[in-house]
């Protein structure tokens, strides 16, 4: 019998190869640091550290200067729209670590 339950870690694992380690028009150490700078990691360099923060801490606030700057730096908009998904998917992936620790601790309390 196949259980009808989703493998979410798995799928999990695929995004964030997928996007942080495939291949792109940028180099994927940089797609990494970004992910890691938007998830509250240490600062990067210049531009990019202020997008990737500002989308880590609240997306919504992301201003046209800072995809502007980033834009600028990579000539690209495609590789602009990379690190921007690079960075929305380190936070999101953060957050959702971050909900499946507290819903098992939460089913461990109650176990």
């Amino acid at each position: 019998m196949t259980s009808s339950r989703c493998d979410h870690q798995a799928f999990a694992d695929t995004l964030k190869r997928r996007v942080l380690e495939g291949s792109g028009e940028t180099d994927p150490a940089l797609r990494q640091r970004v992910a890691a700078r938007a998830a509250g990691g240490p600062p990067i360099e210049t531009p990019y550290d202020d997008l990737a923060h500002q989308i880590g801490e609240a997306a919504s606030g992301t201003t046209d200067a800072q995809v502007v700057s980033v834009l600028a730096a990579v000539r690209s908009e495609k590789a602009a729209f990379e690190l921007i998904a690079a960075a929305a998917t380190g936070a999101a992936l953060l957050r959702w670590e971050r909900a499946i620790k507290a819903l098992e601790e939460a089913n461990n309390a109650s176990a």
